[in-house]
């Protein structure tokens, strides 16, 4: 049926059918590898994603105390200048008072003597 020839080339055309599944089962274990590398790097990417959303909720957070903080300082700051001012006028009006004299401060008070009565 078959001659030499064509089962030369029969077994030659095997041989390179086996190389070639060869190739191919090693083509589908890179496919499957890259494959759970890319779900693999999916994942971190989300991860990452998540951890990037929380920070910048907390970098919020942080801002808003900060600045709650600075009104507070600023809000002490005025104070600070306020209460001197009044502390000033006080000290203002205390010494205009003894300007025209302790009388207007204290009252004088008449020495009385007891005598005994005989």
């Amino acid at each position: 049926m078959f001659g030499q020839e064509s089962r030369i080339q029969l077994a030659v055309l095997q041989e390179k059918f086996k190389s070639h599944e060869q190739i191919m089962d090693k083509v589908d274990t890179a496919i499957e590898t890259l494959s759970e590398t890319n779900q693999n790097i999916c994942k971190m990417l989300t991860i990452h994603e998540e951890k990037i959303n929380v920070q910048a909720k907390v970098d919020d957070e942080i801002t808003k105390k900060v600045d709650g903080i600075e009104l507070k300082i600023d809000s002490l700051y005025k104070f600070r200048w306020q209460a001197g001012g009044v502390l000033a006028v006080i000290i203002a009006l205390v010494g205009v008072i003894n300007a025209f004299g302790p009388s207007m401060l204290t009252e004088t008070i008449e020495s009385t003597t007891i005598e005994r009565v005989k």
